[in-house]
């Protein structure tokens, strides 16, 4: 079968905590966040490819685990799924970045073993949904669909980090809160700074990135309510 790819990063040690990983990113994305930073390239670029040849285009002088990525890697069920497979056969743990969006996908790679970390893109207050990232869901469905793929990972041991990124001026402390409570059964959760000059919306290119401080304030109020949090930040990763 063929897939679409956007690009691959053969090394990163940024996208698989603890881990050295490549990245594959697939094309095509159901929301369009204002903030993202790689949606232009996701939407620009594509190329067909099968998975034995798309394998075969990674260096794996470094790299000890696998990164699905997207934009929205769950729109091409087959080719997560099979991309997933190729992996395990070649003993690499494997990871999806997703926007919690297609738990069906999740639940397949979960059930045949497949996937060993998952990470949630929870983007801001659940009443905010439609209008900050243009889906067509609505955040409560939205909600129910994050909340099903926690409990789907936490009853078979698997890795999930849900994570928000801060963005100044449009979130505030109650996005966190409200995220924080509703995800309070996941693994980690992970506030991330905001880095206005490769976002997706030129209106947001103008707003301030969000001091550190600032985000480590918001990691303890989401701290009352999850377990493990970290701020994540262009200097590094802390604790809370």
């Amino acid at each position: 079968m063929k897939v679409i790819v956007s690009g691959i990063v053969d090394l990163s040690t940024i996208d698989y905590p603890k881990k050295c990983s490549a990245v594959i990113f697939l094309h095509g994305c159901n929301m369009r966040c204002p903030y993202c930073h790689n949606l232009n390239h996701i939407l620009g670029h594509k190329k067909e490819m099968t998975v034995e040849e798309l394998f075969n285009n990674i260096d794996f002088f470094f790299a000890d685990a696998i990164v699905i990525s997207g934009g929205e890697p769950t729109l091409q069920k087959d080719a997560v799924i099979e991309i997933a497979k190729y992996a395990k056969e070649k003993g690499f743990p494997v990871k999806i970045d997703t926007n919690g969006t297609r738990p069906e996908v999740i639940e397949e790679l979960v059930k045949n073993n497949l996937i060993d970390y998952v990470a949630i893109d929870v983007k801001c207050k659940f009443d905010k949904y439609k209008e900050f990232v243009k889906c067509k869901e609505d955040g409560e469905e939205i909600k129910k669909k994050i909340l099903k793929i926690i409990d789907l990972c936490k009853k078979n041991n698997v890795f999930v980090e849900c994570r928000t990124t801060f963005v100044p001026m449009v979130m505030d402390k109650e996005d966190i809160e409200e995220i924080a409570k509703t995800v309070k059964d996941c693994d980690l959760y992970a506030i991330q700074q905001f880095e206005p000059k490769d976002a997706y919306d030129e209106e947001f290119k103008k707003l301030p990135m969000p001091k550190e401080d600032e985000l480590k304030e918001l990691g303890k109020i989401a701290k009352k309510y999850v377990d493990r949090v970290v701020i994540r930040t262009i200097n590094g990763v802390f604790e809370i």
